[in-house]
């Protein structure tokens, strides 16, 4: 399966982006979009899955420094 994942970053100046993978993306998991890190909030399927794609829409907010 492929998922054309939508992302929406919120509290940061960042455009978003919108990826092709193949695992979709839970709450918690981390991805790197650029050069920052940025933490899943809420993954939504935005329509049903057709053939072999799935796609979804996932709010994410920046991770701080854990230096």
């Amino acid at each position: 399966m492929i998922y054309k994942v939508s992302y929406l970053v919120v509290e940061a100046d960042h455009p978003g982006a919108v990826l092709d993978q193949e695992k979709a993306p839970e709450v918690g998991d981390r991805v790197q979009l650029g050069d920052r890190v940025f933490e899943v909030l809420e993954v939504e399927e935005l329509i049903p899955p057709m053939g072999e794609f799935s796609f979804l829409h996932v709010t994410c907010r920046p991770v701080e420094d854990e230096q």
